[in-house]
C-alpha cells in the first residue's frame, strides 16, 4: 500500500524565483504586478497535478531569526526585498488560503526550519514528502522518505532530487551538505565558511574524513599545507557556519496533518481570486478538472410541434458560473421558427453575430452554423452544416437572415467580426452596419492586453468562464471538425459567442470614452474592418511558374554554398542546426563573438546579429549568412506562396491583423508581407512574383519618409520643418547640418550616416545602436548625435519630454490619441533586470508617438482610398505593407487612379509639414516600387 504523500512548499523562495524569472510586465488591467503570484500558483497547480498529494503546507519567513542573533551579518549582503514583491507575498498567501491550505510561519525561524520540522515529522508518521523550493538549501533534508523539487535555470524547468541525485551532483550524501556549506560558505546568505577552501577541496576532505568536526579531529593528517593552514585559521568560522546552515527539525508548530489535507476547497473562491488576478489560463488546471455545471433544464429544438418555441428559452448553461452567467439557447430548425427569428432581427436595434465553421481560413471555411443575439443572456443558433442533424437548407437560412444583417440601420456587434463577415460574404450575406468589435475595443483600450480572445475577455471583464473549443472538438490526433459536433452541444457554445459581446459592449464603450479613444475607435478602427475584409477577399495574383523556377535556382545555389562551407571547415555538418553550427564556429574554428551571447540553454548564440559580428574572422561566415538568407526566403515565400494560392480564386489571400501590434500598425499572416526584404535583390525578385491580372497593372502608393515628417510635426523643430517644406532630401539636409558642409557637397557616405541618425533617433536609438547600424566607433557615433542635437535642438526636447511624460502618467499618445502604456517607467524598482527593461521601454515610448501616428495616418488613408473605388470601377486595393498601399488598376484608368489615391493619402491628416506620396505602376510589385 502506497504511503500518504505530503508536499511542502517554500513560499518565500518560490516567490523570489518567480519574481526574477518571469516578465516584469506581467500585470493586471489595473496595473497590479503579478509575476511572482502567477509563478507560485502555476507551480502549486503543476505539483498538485503531477504528485496528487494527500497533504500540502506552505511555509513563509517572518522577520528576524535566531541566526540573526547568532551572527549579525547573516544575509547582510542580500539586497532589500523589491518593493513590488512584498504585496505579491500577501497575494500568494491569499492563493494558499483560497485552497484551504495552511500558511505556516514561526517567529524566530525561517521557512526552511518549518520545512525541516514538518518533513521530519512526516517521516516519523509514515508519509512520503516532496519539498518544493527555489534553491538548494533544503537538499540536506533529503532522505529515504524526502525528495526536493527545485526550479532550474529556466523557471519552467524543474528537477526532483533524491539521495542518488544529490550524490551524483555533489559527490556527497545529503546530510554532508551541511558540512560542505560550513566549509565553502554561501555568498547568497553571507555564510563565511573557511577562506581558502573551495568546492573541490571541501568535497575531498568530507569524503575522506566525514564531517567538519572529523576534519578538525584529523587536521594533522591533511597533507596539503595550504588547506591545513586555511582550516586552522578558519576553525571558528567553520563551526559558526555549520550552525547557521543547519536546518532546524524541531520547531514548535501547531499545524496538524488534518489542517493540510489537499481535498476540499471552494472552487468559486479560488476562481474569484484568479479572476481578480486575471489568471484565466490556470482555471483549467484546478484540481478536479474543468467545472461542469449541471443544466437547469433541457435544451429544446425548434420544430413544428412547438409553434411557440421562439418565445421559450432553454436554461442550459453554456457558460460556467452562476445562473446570471447562463446564455439561454434556442436552436432554429424549422420554417416557422426561422421566419419568426428573421422578423425579430428585422425589428432589432442591434444584432450580435458569430459563425461556426470548418476552418480558421475565412476564404476556405464552410459554414456550420450562425449564432445571433439581440438581448443579453439569450442567443439563437441556426445550424446549416452539421454532418448529422435536422437542419434547414443553407439557401433558406441565408434568404431569411440577409435583410437584417445587410441593413445598415441595424447596428452589428461581433468579436473579430472581420472573419465572420468574410465567411458570410462568401455564403451570400454582406454584413453591413458593423458598429462594435469587442476584440478591437479591448486592444485599443489596452494595446498590450493578453485578453483579446473572447474567452479570456469574458472571464477578465465579466467573470464568465466560457467553454473552450477543445472541450467540443478535442485536441491532437483525436480532434474532430466542428461540423461533426452534435448540434445540441455546439448550440450553447455558439450562442454564448454571440451573447458575450453584447454584455461586453457597455463596459468597453464607457472606457473608450473615458480614455478619449471613442472617436479613433468609431471613426477609424470600425470603418476599417470591412475595408480590410474586402482587401483580403480580393487577394493578389501570384506568378507560380516564376516562383517554381526561382526555387530550383536557389536550391542549386544552396547546395553549392553548403559544399563550399564544408570545404572551408573541413567536414560536413547540419548547417541548419544551431547547436552543430555553434560547435563548428566556436569550438572547432575557435571564433570569438563580441559579447559572447548565450542562448537560454547556455549554448553560444548563432543569431544573425552574432554572425554579422563575426564577419572577417573566417571566410565561411559570409557563406553561412548567405545560406541563412536564401534558405529563409525560399522556405517562407518562394516555396510557400504557391501552396497558399486559393484553389477557387487562384489568388493568395493574406490575413490582416488589425489588433496585432501595440503601435497600431497592421500585421499580416499567411503570408506575412511585412518581412519581405525591400532593399535586397532577392527581396525584389520575390516581389516580382506578385503580378497584375491581364488588362490591369499594380499601382504602389508609398508615403515618403512619413515617420520623419511626423517627428518634425511632433517636435516642432524649425530646421526639420523647413527642410520638408522646401522639398529637400531630408537625409542630405541632415548631413549638411551635422557635417557643416553645403547641401550640394554631401557625399553618399555622409548621407548614409545622416539617414541612420534620422531614423535611429526616431526609434529612440542611442550611440551604441547608431554605431551598430553604421559601423562607426561608439565615440564617433556619439559625436554625430551631439552634432545632430545641437542643430535640431527641438528633437532632443521631444525625446526628453516624451520620456518624462511616460514616466509621469504611464503612457504616450499618437496624433489621434492612440495610447501605449509603459508601467515599468513608473516602477520604483532599479535593479539590473528592470533597468534593462526600463531602457527598452524608454526607446519604445520615444518611437510610439511617431510610429503609432504613422499607423493612424495610414488607416485614415485606407479609408479615404476605399471611397475612390465607386469612382473607378474595377479598382481594387489589395495590399498594405509598411507605409505603402498597393492597388490593382485597370490600365485605362491608371492616371486618374494615381491622382485620386495621391490626393486621398496626402490629405489623410493635417501635419505641420506636408505629407508626400510616391506613386508608381508596373505589371508586378517590384516594377511598381
Amino acid at each position: 500500500m502506497a504511503k500518504p504523500k505530503l508536499v511542502l512548499i517554500d513560499g518565500h523562495s518560490l516567490a523570489y524565483r518567480a519574481f526574477f524569472a518571469l516578465p516584469p510586465d506581467l500585470k493586471t488591467r489595473s496595473g497590479e504586478l503579478t509575476n511572482a503570484v502567477y509563478g507560485f500558483a502555476s507551480m502549486l497547480l503543476a505539483v498538485w497535478r503531477d504528485e496528487k498529494p494527500d497533504y500540502i503546507a506552505v511555509a513563509f519567513d517572518v522577520g528576524k531569526t535566531f541566526r540573526d542573533d547568532m551572527y549579525a551579518d547573516y544575509k547582510a549582503t542580500r539586497a532589500k526585498m523589491p518593493d513590488e514583491l512584498a504585496p505579491q507575498l500577501d497575494r500568494i498567501q491569499q492563493v494558499v488560503q483560497a485552497f484551504h491550505l495552511p500558511v505556516v510561519t514561526a517567529e524566530g525561524f525561517e521557512a526552511d526550519d518549518i520545512l525541516g520540522t514538518l518533513a521530519t515529522r512526516a517521516a516519523r508518521d509514515g508519509l512520503d514528502t516532496l519539498i518544493v523550493t527555489g534553491d538548494t538549501d533544503a537538499f540536506q533534508l533529503i532522505g529515504p522518505d524526502v525528495r526536493v523539487l527545485t526550479s532550474q535555470r529556466k523557471w519552467s524547468e524543474t528537477k526532483t532530487y533524491d539521495e542518488a541525485a544529490v550524490r551524483e551532483r555533489y559527490g556527497l550524501p545529503p546530510r554532508q551538505l551541511i558540512d560542505y556549506k560550513a566549509l565553502v560558505g554561501d555568498t547568497s546568505d553571507n555564510i563565511p565558511g573557511v577562506k581558502g577552501v573551495g568546492d573541490k577541496t571541501a568535497t575531498q576532505l568530507l569524503q575522506q574524513f566525514g564531517g567538519v568536526e572529523d576534519i578538525y579531529a584529523h587536521l594533522d593528517e591533511i597533507t596539503a599545507k595550504r588547506a591545513r593552514t586555511s582550516l586552522e585559521a578558519g576553525r571558528e568560522h567553520a563551526m559558526l557556519s555549520k550552525k547557521l546552515v543547519t536546518i532546524k527539525t524541531d520547531v514548535p508548530l501547531k499545524v496538524s496533518w488534518d489542517d493540510c489535507r489537499a481535498t476540499a476547497f471552494d472552487r468559486e473562491q479560488v476562481t474569484q481570486l484568479f479572476r481578480e488576478l486575471e489568471f484565466r489560463s490556470l482555471i483549467e488546471r484546478l484540481p478536479g478538472g474543468p467545472f461542469k455545471p449541471e443544466a437547469a433544464g433541457q435544451m429544446h429544438l425548434f420544430d413544428t410541434d412547438e409553434p411557440q418555441a421562439l418565445s421559450r428559452k432553454s436554461p442550459v448553461a453554456q457558460v460556467k458560473g452562476d445562473a446570471t452567467h447562463v446564455t439561454r439557447t434556442t436552436i432554429v430548425t424549422d420554417d416557422r421558427s426561422l421566419k419568426e427569428l428573421g422578423a425579430m432581427l428585422n425589428k432589432a436595434p442591434l444584432i450580435s453575430f458569430d459563425t461556426e465553421t470548418t476552418s480558421t481560413d475565412p476564404m476556405q471555411a464552410r459554414l456550420v452554423g450562425i449564432s445571433l443575439a439581440i438581448t443579453e443572456g439569450a442567443g439563437w443558433y441556426v445550424p446549416v452544416g452539421h454532418t448529422q442533424a435536422d437542419q434547414l437548407a443553407l439557401e433558406q437560412v441565408i434568404a431569411a437572415l440577409r435583410r437584417a444583417l445587410e441593413d445598415t440601420r441595424i447596428a452589428k456587434i461581433g468579436h473579430n467580426a472581420k472573419y465572420d463577415m468574410a465567411v458570410l460574404a462568401r455564403h451570400g450575406i454582406t454584413v453591413r452596419g458593423l458598429n462594435f468589435d469587442t476584440m478591437i475595443a479591448e486592444w485599443l483600450i489596452d494595446p498590450g492586453s493578453r485578453n483579446l480572445g473572447l474567452k479570456n475577455l469574458a472571464w477578465s471583464r465579466l467573470g464568465v468562464e466560457m467553454t473552450n473549443i477543445e472541450e467540443l472538438i478535442g485536441t491532437g490526433k483525436k480532434q474532430i471538425n466542428m461540423a461533426d459536433v452534435p448540434v445540441e452541444r455546439a448550440a450553447p457554445y455558439a450562442a454564448a459567442d454571440a451573447d458575450i459581446p453584447l454584455r461586453l459592449r457597455a463596459r468597453q464603450e464607457a472606457e473608450l470614452h473615458e480614455k478619449n479613444l471613442w472617436r479613433l475607435f468609431a471613426e477609424v478602427e470600425m470603418p476599417l474592418v470591412p475595408v480590410l475584409m474586402d482587401m483580403e477577399m480580393a487577394g493578389v495574383l501570384i506568378d507560380v511558374p516564376y516562383l517554381r523556377k526561382m526555387s530550383n535556382t536557389l536550391a542549386k545555389r544552396l547546395a553549392e554554398i553548403e559544399r563550399e562551407i564544408y570545404a572551408l571547415v573541413g567536414h560536413e555538418f547540419n548547417i541548419n542546426s544551431t547547436q552543430q553550427l555553434a560547435d563548428v564556429l566556436f569550438g572547432k574554428l575557435g571564433l570569438k563573438a563580441p559579447g559572447g551571447r548565450k542562448t537560454a540553454t547556455g549554448k553560444e548564440s548563432t543569431a544573425v546579429d552574432v554572425l554579422e559580428s563575426l564577419r572577417g574572422q573566417h571566410p565561411a561566415i559570409e557563406l553561412i549568412l548567405e545560406q541563412r538568407q536564401l534558405a529563409k526566403l525560399k522556405g517562407t515565400y518562394i516555396d510557400a506562396l504557391p501552396e497558399l494560392v486559393n484553389p477557387v480564386s487562384g489568388r493568395v489571400h493574406t490575413s490582416y491583423n488589425q489588433a496585432g501590434a501595440v503601435t497600431g500598425r497592421l500585421s499580416s499572416s499567411e503570408p506575412n508581407l511585412q518581412n519581405i526584404p525591400i532593399r535586397t535583390d532577392l527581396g525584389r525578385r520575390v516581389r516580382r512574383a506578385f503580378i497584375a491580372a491581364p488588362g490591369r497593372v499594380l499601382m504602389s502608393a508609398d508615403y515618403s519618409q512619413v515617420e520623419l515628417r511626423i517627428l518634425a510635426h511632433l517636435c516642432g523643430d524649425p530646421g526639420l520643418r523647413q527642410a520638408f517644406a522646401r522639398g529637400e532630401d531630408i537625409h542630405a539636409s541632415t548631413a549638411a547640418a551635422i557635417f557643416g558642409v553645403p547641401l550640394t557637397q554631401i557625399t553618399p557616405d555622409q548621407r548614409r550616416v545622416a539617414k541612420a541618425v534620422n531614423f535611429g533617433l526616431a526609434y529612440g536609438q542611442g550611440a551604441y545602436g547608431l554605431a551598430q547600424a553604421t559601423g562607426l566607433a561608439q565615440s564617433e557615433a556619439q559625436k554625430f548625435m551631439d552634432a545632430y542635437f545641437a542643430r535640431f535642438s527641438r528633437v532632443r526636447q521631444y525625446v526628453e519630454e516624451t520620456k518624462r511624460k511616460a514616466a509621469t502618467i504611464g503612457y504616450v499618445e499618437t496624433v489621434m490619441g492612440r495610447r501605449r502604456y509603459f508601467p515599468i517607467l513608473q516602477s520604483k524598482e532599479r535593479d539590473a533586470r528592470t533597468q534593462i527593461a526600463r531602457r527598452a521601454a524608454e526607446r519604445e515610448c520615444i518611437n510610439m508617438p511617431v510610429q503609432g501616428s504613422a499607423a493612424d495616418i495610414m488607416k485614415v488613408a485606407m479609408l479615404r482610398a476605399s471611397n475612390i473605388t465607386p469612382q473607378i470601377p474595377d479598382l481594387r486595393m489589395i495590399l498594405q505593407v509598411h507605409d505603402e498601399l498597393v492597388f490593382e488598376v485597370p490600365e485605362r484608368a491608371v492616371d486618374r487612379a494615381a491622382a485620386l489615391v495621391r490626393e486621398a493619402m496626402e490629405g489623410a491628416f493635417p501635419l505641420s509639414v506636408p505629407l508626400k506620396v510616391d506613386v508608381k505602376t508596373g505589371k508586378n510589385w517590384d516594377e511598381a516600387k
